[in-house]
């Protein structure tokens, strides 16, 4: 995806919310952790993250890692949106699924060969 195709999905409010986002404000985890109403989306390619699941995931397409240091100095939470075919190297909307999920960035680690690894907590679907 280029960097120009990069777009903010806003959450249409469809589908429930996950247990952080319950109401009172907090759970059994700790506080609620605010979902901004539009995210910036990054493609995942050949897995989907669930709200409640902690991956790491290796990030190298340089699109990706701009889009990671642009966003997180504003919010630690992005959107995750899995390609239909894992093989496409610049997808575009069409190439991605329509639901996706609100992730949390935990932690973030540069590595020497130019790859990023994050370690994400997901949060909610979206769509």
């Amino acid at each position: 995806m280029s960097d120009g195709d990069l777009q903010l999905l806003q959450n249409t409010g469809d589908l429930p919310p996950a247990p952080a986002q319950l109401a009172g404000g907090e759970n059994a985890a700790g506080p609620a952790i605010h979902i901004p109403e539009e995210l910036s989306i990054m493609t995942s390619r050949g897995f989907v993250i669930f709200p409640g699941s902690v991956l790491p995931l290796t990030v190298s397409r340089p699109a990706s890692i701009k889009l990671l240091d642009e966003t997180l100095a504003l919010t630690k939470v992005i959107g995750l949106l899995a390609q239909r075919d894992e093989d496409v190297e610049e997808p575009q909307p069409a190439d991605l699924y329509s639901v996706g999920t609100a992730v949390l960035v935990l932690k973030m680690f540069r590595r020497a060969d130019d790859n990023v690894v994050i370690a994400v907590q997901g949060l909610q679907r979206f769509k």
